[in-house]
């Protein structure tokens, strides 16, 4: 599998997982049919393989953006897998400044696309037993009524070294979702005004005009307007570490 050097953004896949969403990992989805005697019927069976991702990134070719991950497969096989984004995908991998807004969009991606290579939770498999006194258990308990999780879930986390927040109000939540919103909203007319002027030459940039503002201007307006969302949006989720 040879890369294209030439990509400005390259990043170790397992190792971004591990840093920004520490709680999840690659894995791949595999199925086997089998015969069952007991109901005289065939079945099948879904597995998860842990993988390691090494080089991932995103290219385009021929005005098609792509996904790739190198992957590494516990019998010692390495594949190259490619999957399709959008335009807005491939502009948002690259201009997100927080690890784990690009892990949840790689997320999105493969599980769309309905890929066999997936991000998925670690399963818990051991088993850790504690005692401790009434009062800290009780204050365990309502910290992670709190936090909107189960008294394992909560214990989980503090274990894993993470400051769990209280859980939004619905006001809260209805903020967030309209800011994804809005967001979503200025980054389309951006991308738009870079497609439109994308094949213009220097002489008719310099003609074209919005509203009597250039083109420059609006530019730097809608990447002010973005940042103030990604500041808004983090400040909120940020809220209560």
């Amino acid at each position: 599998m040879v890369i294209d050097r030439n990509v400005t953004m390259i990043f170790q896949g397992s190792q971004l997982i591990e840093k920004a969403r520490p709680e999840k990992g690659f894995f791949i989805k595999s199925k086997k049919r089998y015969f069952s005697q007991k109901d005289d019927k065939w079945h099948t069976k879904f597995s998860w393989e842990p993988v390691t991702v090494s080089d991932l990134w995103v290219d385009e070719t021929d005005r098609k953006c792509q996904m790739h991950f190198v992957v590494y497969r516990s019998s010692g096989s390495i594949e190259q897998v490619d999957q399709p984004i959008s335009r807005q995908r491939y502009t948002l991998f690259g201009s997100y400044k927080l690890d784990a807004h690009r892990v949840d969009l790689i997320d999105k991606v493969l599980r769309e696309n309905r890929t066999g290579l997936r991000i998925r939770k670690w399963t818990a498999t051991e088993m850790l037993h504690l005692k401790v006194t009434k009062r800290l258990l009780d204050e365990l308990r309502g910290n992670a009524e709190k936090c909107g999780q189960n008294l394992s879930q909560y214990c989980t986390t503090i274990l894993s070294g993470k400051h769990p927040r209280a859980a939004f109000s619905p006001e809260e939540v209805e903020l967030l979702r309209d800011l994804k919103k809005e967001r979503a909203d200025v980054l389309f007319m951006f991308n738009a005004m870079i497609e439109e002027v994308a094949h213009l030459s220097a002489e008719q940039r310099m003609k074209l005009v919005i509203n009597g503002r250039s083109y420059d201007w609006w530019r730097e307006h809608l990447i002010t307007a973005l940042e103030f969302f990604d500041r808004m949006r983090d400040k909120v989720l940020n809220m209560g570490d």
